[in-house]
């Protein structure tokens, strides 16, 4: 029950603080006939951040998974870990600038 608890306010989180955080281009696009444009963007900011910090997560563990059961191994593992650990930050990145939040 405990681990419900804790998915579910990590993603209260995500997805309330960055409407929280751009507050004053909420008021400005609700005056513009937009009214749920801000938490649409931070929705899905949060969707990708939380996407993306899983992903990572996973990559990174297998990773060392993997140089945990052979250590001689820990060169041919560690570059395509950095590899999809950098494509993986993309997607927020281009999430980030696709939503139009430029932070």
């Amino acid at each position: 029950m405990n681990k419900v608890k804790y998915v579910l306010a990590a993603a209260g989180t995500a997805f309330l603080l960055p409407a929280i955080s751009f507050a004053e281009e909420a008021a400005h696009d609700a005056a513009a006939g937009k009214p749920f444009y801000a938490l649409a963007k931070g929705f899905a900011v949060g969707v990708a951040a939380m996407a993306c910090a899983l992903a990572q997560g996973k990559i990174v563990g297998s990773a060392v998974e993997g140089i945990g059961r052979n250590p001689g191994a820990s060169g041919q593992i560690f570059t395509p870990m950095l590899l999809g650990v950098a494509f993986v930050e993309t997607i927020l990145i281009f999430t980030l600038f696709l939503s139009g939040i430029n932070a």
